[in-house]
């Protein structure tokens, strides 16, 4: 079983590059994002988080953050019922029209499936923690590891992440309880990105020695 974290990035640059409006570059998103997908479920990836948006990127303009709501839901929209789809995060920053229609779209989903695909939506650190404090503060006499990974945007391990567009920053884009992810930085703007460079990513993924804090086998 292997869990991969997705950080599809660049699309603003692409639009930019191909003279097309930002709607035109997350339509471009949306569609390779469905080819994503079925290059991880021929790769034996069982779940898939994709991290649709930042808390930070809910600070834009409106219509920018309408764009990439609008193209996530269309995703989900488009494959829910070929996987066990989910979602979590900083729901409280998603407008109720978008959010209602995931959770009809996670309902209807196939909960048999063997693949899920799970969307971290306004993903920050700061606002995890500080909301499972809030949520247990003054209810239990400690806060314990379980507690935490119960509670977390990503309840499990991460095995991998890839980031595309270039940037090697995390920024906010960190699975609380994955403190041994590897992660993979692609220079690729993710609506240019192609089989070929999913496949190197995997490559060079799977191909580290995970030591999980302990010494290099001998």
């Amino acid at each position: 079983m292997t869990n991969l974290m997705l950080l599809p990035d660049g699309m603003r640059r692409w639009s930019q590059e191909q003279g097309v409006s930002l709607d035109d570059g997350y339509t471009a998103m949306a569609d390779k994002l469905i080819d994503f997908i079925g290059w991880a479920k021929e790769d034996g990836i069982t779940t898939l988080y994709i991290t649709t948006s930042s808390a930070a990127n809910f600070s834009r303009p409106e219509a920018a953050v309408t764009t990439f709501l609008v193209a996530f839901n269309d995703v989900a929209r488009r494959c829910h019922g070929d996987c066990n789809f989910d979602f979590s995060g900083s729901l409280d920053l998603v407008p109720e029209e978008y959010l209602t229609e995931l959770e009809e779209l996670r309902d209807k989903s196939d909960k048999d499936s063997g693949f899920t695909l799970h969307y971290i939506l306004g993903m920050s650190l700061t606002r995890e923690v500080i909301g499972i404090f809030n949520r247990y503060n003054g209810k239990i006499p400690a806060m314990t590891e379980e507690i935490l990974t119960e509670s977390a945007y990503v309840t499990k391990p991460v095995d991998f992440v890839i980031r595309t567009g270039g940037a090697i920053r995390m920024s906010s884009f960190f699975p609380l309880m994955s403190p041994y992810a590897e992660l993979h930085f692609s220079p690729v703007l993710f609506p240019n990105m192609t089989r070929a460079d999913f496949d190197r990513a995997l490559k060079d993924l799977r191909g580290r020695e995970r030591r999980f804090g302990g010494y290099p086998a001998t």
